[in-house]
């Protein structure tokens, strides 16, 4: 059952950044340069997630708490962008730099060693504009989507840069698409 979340969850960020290429594509129709520097990109891209070592660990339970650093990551940013009013920026970066001190309390713990990726993650989401995430409830939702896909992708795009913000986005999208459908 893992298996199949695990390649649900690597699909879903397959089409969220050939969504990015394809929305960048559409939009620079008129410039060859631009379409064939997306052509490289996109096979370039297609090489790697198929090329690059994916491990399995097995320890999903532990994997649970990835959620809670996650959540708390995405309502303490948001928070302080917003109520405090400090900007998105400075919101995720006083976080962030908070975080990674984290594993320093016992170097030799396991699941303090997650947790800088996990609050930096949450971090991305809690970045979010009011304009698109209106109240704390929709950042807890994006949190709680954004840590689930962060755990079935943990293994996979060791390595690569941007893992973090698009299961950041992705969230926000996912949580967007069922919010304003619902509501």
């Amino acid at each position: 059952m893992t298996k199949i979340f695990r390649r649900l969850s690597f699909s879903i960020l397959i089409l969220m950044q050939f969504a990015f290429l394809f929305a960048i594509f559409f939009d620079k129709m008129n410039a060859p340069l631009v379409l064939l520097f997306l052509g490289i990109i996109s096979v370039l891209i297609s090489v790697a997630y198929f090329k690059a070592p994916r491990e399995e660990e097995r320890y999903f339970i532990k994997d649970l708490y990835l959620i809670l650093f996650v959540v708390t990551g995405a309502l303490s940013t948001f928070f302080i962008n917003i109520e405090l009013k400090f900007g998105p920026v400075i919101a995720a970066g006083l976080i962030g730099t908070l975080a990674s001190f984290v594993p320093s309390i016992n170097k030799k713990s396991k699941l303090l060693k997650e947790v800088p990726p996990a609050v930096y993650c949450g971090a991305f989401v809690g970045m979010t504009s009011a304009t698109v995430a209106p109240n704390l409830k929709f950042i807890l939702f994006a949190g709680f989507i954004a840590g689930s896909i962060l755990i079935l992708s943990k293994n996979i795009f060791n390595g690569f840069g941007g893992k973090l913000g698009t299961i950041a986005f992705s969230s926000i999208a996912i949580s967007s698409i069922i919010l304003y459908t619902l509501f």
